[in-house]
């Protein structure tokens, strides 16, 4: 690249932020302009780390066009062979979509990829902040804790339309459903990457992958040879430390983690105190709202392992398991806030055995096992949850492949109450049981053409027997396959677990044997549905050049809110499926990479509309407009410069009167430079940039909430050997 180029290029954008500038699509543009200037004509790898040494920065940013554990075979070829291998061949793949390795461009539902090197060079400590820079991602910090994440909406605390996976694993609340991601005993430089579905997931993973999946695959032993230490630390007295060992001996391969997390309080970290609001200031007295303090610190340990034992060329066994211990205080829920430390733990554990065959077969068969116990302020319980599955890929055809497989899955739960304001569930301790059965069918029809269709039956002993289903076709408008369309439709659903159908609670105590608030177990309560239609286009415009566009249109029936009836002052509260609702929108993503580095923009558009007035959803609705920016450039002398945009308009509150989260603007900026001839890495960087503290935000169920600190200054020292 030619220097002078590259000095008019910076000092250009230099003058225009010192001008002012705001308009987002105008950064865009400028952005694109000179990413345009430092790509040139060459064709260069969409692999940037190529450029680099790997050494204790991002590890293994993109994986494309290898095996991986939890993707069954690799057949790239079935759709790049020829002349087309060539231009693909650097395409990341994505397993999220079909349960099997695909390149991204031909996936028969969009998908988002947050790579290693993404979240290495972000220097954020939490998956939570770290998903709210993709696509269509709706994110709500409620404390320094507590977040609710969404695939175009439908998010909340609570709420449990998105299904998240570790390595294709369920990974969400046996209770809550929903994605759980701060107990999970994944630390976050041993992620591989994250794969993010947007839309209906059911037909592919099963129940409760209503609005979309997210899959966060973890690094095999392989990836990450050798010993790796980091730290982090803010100005607010906040740590972030993982330490790993990796090592191969023979046929043996092992990953080994521990790290520890520790965050101040709100009222700490702002200097002083945490102002906070209440949604029904009438009740302040009742409550003893004027007394509350934050109580959102955390101390976390985590500990996680990853053994491979390589039998010979066909045959793999994978063993691992980790646990979480976590230590932090509560918070106020449905008027109710005792001031106690909670104690969650989680463990989780698996064993899988792969087997390939010499014509391309593949088979799998796992046991996997999620374990919880939780001391709430208000509920203790232990939850259990056993899963065994297996899934065959096979090929009908040169150009036909199928997959088949099922699971069944037995959680025991044990819950327990001591005071009349905790949660509890009738007949507890209780078992439930899941099964379900999937077949997957891919054939290309024609030189340009591929039908995908997938099925999945689900038998839930709670509620009753559903199914998930879709049919894409997807084509290529040049020989080359360089522009390839979408259009599918597609079905799943979401059953309701035991916060919807067996928790019951009283709130606020009147002193005369009445309470307040009354949240009845209902008599019952029937699966949520969706049906979708999209559509889709991928452009590779050149070797560093990508253009994608999505639209779709979703139909919502029987979704769950909650009727609430008054008596004098006393509300009786009950889950039902209340009626439908329409959600529609589309997603336009633009990405460039060149050997100087990587520079992104995209754009959401997310609608909801509810079919009755003021109707309950039991979540907060999409955000309708979103944009985001990233940009990441390598400089000489091993510096880097990263930046992450987020723009968010108004998030509504569900319909029937939870409060709205304001429109924000998120900015983080990280520099780092490797050290110690590439074994040592050091990074300052500031979070949240553009805001010095942030509004309350109050989940469905908050009486009360509180202020959290925004912007962080912090440092990371890493080394690798």
């Amino acid at each position: 690249m030619n220097p002078r180029t590259f000095g008019s290029s910076t000092a250009y954008i230099r003058a225009r932020l010192q001008r002012g500038w705001k308009k987002p699509l105008f950064a865009a543009l400028v952005i694109i302009g000179v990413c345009w200037t430092f790509a040139g004509a060459e064709t260069v790898p969409t692999k940037v780390a190529t450029s680099r040494p790997a050494t204790s920065g991002a590890e293994d940013p993109q994986q494309t066009g290898q095996s991986d554990e939890t993707s069954g075979t690799d057949d790239l070829g079935q759709i790049t062979d020829g002349d087309e291998l060539l231009l693909f061949k650097d395409m990341p793949t994505v397993i999220s979509a079909s349960r099997k390795a695909q390149p991204i461009n031909w996936l028969s539902v969009p998908v988002s990829i947050i790579t290693a090197e993404d979240i290495h060079y972000s220097g954020l400590t939490k998956i939570d902040e770290i998903l709210q820079f993709t696509p269509s991602v709706d994110l709500l910090r409620f404390d320094r804790n507590r977040y609710a994440v969404g695939v175009r909406g439908m998010h909340d605390l609570y709420s449990d339309r998105v299904l998240s996976l570790v390595d294709g694993r369920a990974a969400d609340s046996t209770i809550f459903g929903g994605p759980e991601l701060h107990r999970l005993p994944v630390l976050l430089e041993d992620i591989k990457r994250i794969e993010i579905v947007r839309g209906p997931g059911g037909a592919a993973w099963g129940a409760n992958a209503f609005t979309g999946v997210i899959n966060i695959i973890t690094k095999d032993p392989e990836d990450c040879l050798g010993w790796l230490g980091t730290t982090t630390w803010n100005h607010f007295g906040d740590s972030y430390s993982h330490a790993r060992w990796a090592a191969k001996d023979g046929k043996w391969s092992w990953r080994l983690s521990m790290g520890y997390a520790g965050h101040e309080s709100s009222d700490d970290a702002i200097d002083g105190t945490a102002d906070f609001e209440t949604s029904v200031p009438a009740l302040a007295r009742f409550t003893g709202f004027r007394g509350y303090e934050s109580r959102d610190f955390s101390r976390d340990w985590r500990f996680d392992g990853k053994f491979i034992y390589r039998l010979n060329d066909q045959t793999k066994w994978s063993f691992g398991g980790g646990h979480t211990n976590i230590e932090r205080g509560d918070y106020e829920d449905a008027a109710y806030f005792p001031e106690i430390t909670m104690r969650l733990q989680t463990t989780r554990a698996f064993a899988r055995m792969d087997r390939e065959f010499a014509d391309g077969r593949h088979f799998y068969l796992q046991w996997f096992g999620n374990f919880d116990y939780t001391k709430h302020a208000a509920m203790k319980y232990h939850a259990a949850e056993n899963d065994i599955e297996g899934q065959y890929n096979f090929k009908l055809g040169q150009k036909h492949q199928a997959s088949v497989g099922g699971n069944i899955r037995w959680d025991h739960i044990n819950t327990h109450w001591s005071v009349p304001q905790h949660f509890r569930c009738d007949g507890e301790p209780f078992d439930e049981y899941w099964a379900g059965l999937f077949a997957i069918d891919r054939w290309e029809a024609a030189d340009r053409l591929v039908i995908e269709g997938q099925i999945r039956g689900d038998y839930y002993s709670e509620t009753q027997m559903d199914w998930s289903g879709r049919l894409s076709g997807l084509y290529s408008l040049d020989e080359k396959n360089r522009h390839v369309v979408r259009l599918s439709t597609a079905k799943a659903f979401r059953a309701p677990l035991v916060s919807s159908r067996r928790l019951q609670v009283t709130r606020v105590p009147m002193g005369t044997g009445a309470f307040l608030y009354n949240i009845l177990r209902p008599d019952d309560v029937r699966n949520e549905e969706t049906w979708s239609l999209e559509a889709g286009y991928t452009g590779r415009l050149n070797s560093w050049l990508t253009v994608r566009g999505n639209a779709y249109f979703q139909r919502y029936d029987n979704l769950i809110g909650y009727n609430t009836t008054t008596a004098g002052i006393v509300n009786t509260i009950t889950p039902d499926n209340i009626d439908g609702a329409n959600s529609f929108g589309g997603e336009i993503e633009l990405e460039v990479k060149g050997k100087a580095g990587k520079l992104s923009a995209w754009y959401a558009y997310n609608d909801f509309q509810e079919d009755m007035n003021a109707q309950s959803v039991r979540s907060f609705l999409p955000s309708k407009h979103k944009v985001g920016l990233t940009g990441r450039l390598f400089l000489p002398d091993d510096w880097v410069l990263n930046a992450n945009y987020k723009y968010t308009n108004l998030t509504p509150g569900s319909p029937s009167g939870s409060g709205s989260s304001n429109t924000t603007h998120r900015l983080d900026l990280t520099v780092s430079k490797e050290v110690f001839d590439g074994h040592g890495e050091i990074m300052f960087g500031v979070s949240d940039v553009l805001y010095k503290t942030h509004e309350a935000v109050f989940n469905t169920t908050a009486f009360a909430a509180h202020e959290t600190p925004g912007r962080a200054f912090f440092a990371r020292l890493q080394f690798k050997f």
